[in-house]
This record gives C-alpha cells, structure tokens and sequence, in this order.
C-alpha cells in the first residue's frame, strides 16, 4: 500500500523527468516547508530551496498587489546558471522548479497540467492515509 508522502514523491517524480533539465521540483507549503522534493538531494540545500521559494512568491505577490496584477499564477527568477520557478496552487501550496538557463519556461508547462490534478488529489488525503 502507498502512502501520501509515497504519491507524492511518485508524482513530482514524474514532473522532475518530463521536465528537460529540471535540477529539482519541490513541493512547498503556505508555510514554506518542504513536503517533498525530487530528487531528495538538490545542488542547493532544500532548507534553501524552501525559503527562496517563499521569499520570491512573496515578492510576487507584492509586485502584483502594487501594479494591480491580480492573483499570483507564477514567478520567474533566471541567472547564468540556473532558474528559480515558482508555481502557486490552490489552498496555499507551491511548487518549486529549477532548471538549466537555456531552458525556456513554458517547457514546464505541459508536465504541470498533466501532473497537478493528481498531486492535488494527493494532497487532499490526510497525512498517513493509504491508497489501495
């Protein structure tokens, strides 16, 4: 039998390998923790992973109220070396995506929509549920 945490490591592990070039793709709570992240070891520590995470869509989410933007979908932060993306779901959870610099941003877009309803199906068993 699978557990919660089992699905959604089997489902963001899914993400990770459709994603071309993807270093990690880490789910997040409201609260900035880590619920999962693949693969376990990132080239950044997933301490940091989670508080950039919460950092940059905290900053979206400032700019966007400042400019009249509306609701935050996704944050883009790109350097020489590597992009930061983050995604907001619903009920306050984010994904969190790093990937190559030469890889374009919507590349993650078609695993996402694929992939989200499942995690959040997930998402919405309680904590040591099992699936049959």
């Amino acid at each position: 039998m699978a557990t919660r945490q089992d699905e959604l490591d089997r489902v963001l592990t899914r993400i990770h390998q459709e994603i071309p070039d993807s270093d990690w793709v880490a789910l997040v709570d409201g609260d900035g923790l880590i619920l999962a992240c693949v693969p376990n070891l990132t080239a950044v520590d997933v301490d940091a992973v989670s508080a950039m995470t919460a950092a940059t869509t905290s900053l979206g989410r400032r700019v966007l109220s400042e400019v009249a933007g509306g609701d935050l979908r996704y944050v883009v932060v790109a350097g020489s070396e590597r992009q930061h993306l983050c995604f907001n779901l619903r009920d306050g959870y984010l994904i969190s995506i790093s990937l190559k610099p030469q890889v374009p941003a919507h590349a993650t877009f078609r695993p996402l929509s694929r992939w989200l309803p499942n995690l959040m199906s997930v998402l919405e068993m309680r904590l040591h549920e099992e699936i049959s």
